[in-house]
C-alpha cells in the first residue's frame, strides 16, 4: 500500500506518533479539546479561583483581570498542550498589548479608530504560526487596551504580567495533580475501526446474491454504503491518537507508555491499509453480483463463506490470538481459496473467469494483510517487528502471481 492510495481514502497521518517528536512547533499550533469531564471542571475551576486570588494580592493593576482569564484558557488536558496554550497566550497578550498601548497613546479612540486596529490585529494575527488560540489572543488584547484606555509603562508591563501568572498557575494545576494519559481511549478507537471493517466484510457476505431482482446499473449493495463510512474511522482514530501523545508528554503518569503507543499507531496504520483493500475488495463484489447478464464463474454461495473466513481471521488477529492460531486460520482460508478457484477454472473459458479469479487473488492479497496484522514493517510506520523471507515474498506477490500459487502452477 502506498501513500497515494492512503492519500484518496483521506487515511495519510498527519501527525507525528512519536512523543519524543513533539516540540515548539507543534506546541504553537495546540488547540483546546474542551472541557471533557468533571475533573477538568473541577481542576478550572480551582486553578482560576486561585489565579484570581493570586493577581488580587501580587498584581499592581487596577484590574487585573488577565491572570484568571488566561488561566481559564490555558489548563488543557495535558501538561504539553498547557504548556503549548501558555506559549500561545503569551506571545499573544505580548504582542497584542505592545501595539495597541502604542496605537492608544498617539490615536484617539473612535469608531474609526477601533476598526483600524481590531482589523490591523487580525491581519497580524493571521501571519503568526500559531494555533487559533494565540492568532485570537493579539485581537482580545487589542480590544482590552482600548476600552481600559491609555496608561503609563507599568500599567501595560503589569498586564502582560498578569498573563504570565495566570499561566503558570495554569501549569502548576496541571503538573500537581497530572492527568490521566488518553492511551486507552485511542486503543479502543483503533478497535472499532478494525470491528468496522470486519462488519464490512459481514455485511457483503450476507447481502451478496440474495437480490432476486438484479440490481439497476445505478444502485448499489447497501455494503457498499458501509464501506465508504469507514472513511469516518480515519479522523476520529487519527485526532484520538494525536490526543494521546499529548497526553503523554511531560506527563508524569506517562512513564512506560511509548511503546504501547508505538503499537496502537502501527495498528491504526494496519487498520487504513486494511479499510483500502476491503473497500476495493467489496467494489469488486458489487459491480460483478447480482447484475443482468452472465453470473460470474464464482457462485455467491462460495464467495460468501471465503468473506466470512476473511473477517473471521480480522476479529482474530485484531484479538492479537497466538501466531499459531492465525497461521492455522489463513491457512485453511488459503485452502479454500485454492478450491474455489480450481472449482472456478475447470473447463471454463479463460474470459469467463477473469473476474472471479481476480476476485479471489484479490481476496488472497487481503488474507495476507490480515493474518501478517501490524507487526510488518512499512516505510510509512517506521521501524517494526522485522519480516522473514517466505512473509515479505507472500505479501508482494501480485493478482496473478497469487491465483497461479492457488492453482497450484507458481
Amino acid at each position: 500500500m502506498n501513500e497515494r492510495a492512503l492519500r484518496e481514502t483521506g487515511g495519510v497521518p498527519d501527525r507525528s506518533y512519536a512523543a519524543d517528536e513533539l516540540g515548539i512547533a507543534q506546541a504553537l499550533n495546540t488547540r483546546t479539546r474542551g472541557v471533557g469531564s468533571l475533573s477538568m471542571v473541577l481542576r478550572i475551576a480551582v486553578a482560576t479561583t486561585v489565579s484570581w486570588f493570586v493577581a488580587q494580592k501580587v498584581s499592581a493593576s487596577v484590574l487585573p483581570i488577565f491572570a484568571p482569564a488566561t488561566t481559564l484558557l490555558v489548563v488543557q488536558a495535558s501538561p504539553f498542550s498547557t504548556l503549548g496554550m501558555l506559549a500561545q497566550r503569551v506571545l499573544g497578550t505580548g504582542l497584542g498589548v505592545a501595539a495597541a498601548t502604542v496605537y492608544v497613546t498617539y490615536v484617539p479612540i473612535a469608531w474609526w479608530s477601533v476598526l483600524l486596529a481590531i482589523a490591523a490585529a487580525l491581519l497580524a494575527a493571521r501571519a503568526l504560526p500559531v494555533g487559533v488560540v494565540g492568532q485570537l489572543q493579539i485581537p482580545v488584547a487589542v480590544v482590552f487596551v482600548l476600552a481600559l484606555g491609555p496608561g503609563d509603562l507599568q500599567t501595560d508591563l503589569w498586564r502582560v504580567f498578569d498573563v504570565v501568572i495566570g499561566g503558570l498557575i495554569g501549569v502548576v494545576a496541571v503538573f500537581v495533580a497530572p492527568p490521566r494519559p488518553r492511551v486507552a481511549e485511542a486503543a479502543v478507537a483503533v478497535d472499532d475501526y478494525l470491528r468496522a471493517i470486519s462488519s464490512v466484510l459481514r455485511a457483503a457476505a450476507r447481502d451478496v446474491g440474495q437480490h432476486a431482482v438484479p440490481l439497476p446499473s445505478t444502485t448499489r449493495h447497501a455494503f457498499v454504503g458501509d464501506a465508504r463510512a469507514l472513511l469516518a474511522y480515519v479522523g476520529g482514530t487519527e485526532e484520538a491518537l494525536a490526543e494521546a501523545v499529548e497526553s503523554v508528554k511531560f506527563n508524569p503518569r506517562a512513564r512506560r507508555l511509548d511503546d504501547e503507543l508505538e503499537r496502537i499507531g502501527r495498528r491504526r496504520l494496519w487498520g487504513l491499509i486494511l479499510a483500502t483493500q476491503t473497500r476495493a475488495l467489496v467494489g469488486s463484489i458489487d459491480r460483478l453480483y447480482d447484475r443482468e447478464g452472465t453470473p460470474p464463474a464464482l457462485p455467491a454461495p462460495t464467495l460468501a463463506p471465503l468473506v466470512v473466513s476473511l473477517a473471521d481471521l480480522l476479529d482474530l488477529v485484531a484479538r492479537e490470538g497466538g501466531r499459531d492460531r492465525v497461521r492455522a486460520a489463513s491457512e485453511a482460508l488459503a485452502d479454500d481459496l485454492r478450491a474455489a478457484v480450481s472449482a472456478t477454472t475447470d473447463h471454463r473459458e479463460v474470459v469467463d473467469v477473469l473476474d472471479s479469479v481476480t476476485l479471489l487473488g484479490r481476496l488472497d492479497q487481503l488474507r495476507g494483510l490480515v493474518a501478517h496484522g501490524p507487526r510488518r514493517e512499512d516505510p510509512m510506520s517506521g521501524p517494526a517487528d522485522p519480516l522473514d523471507d517466505e512473509d515479505a515474498d507472500e505479501l508482494a506477490l501480485t493478482y496473478g502471481e497469487r491465483v497461479r500459487r492457488l492453482l497450484g502452477r507458481g
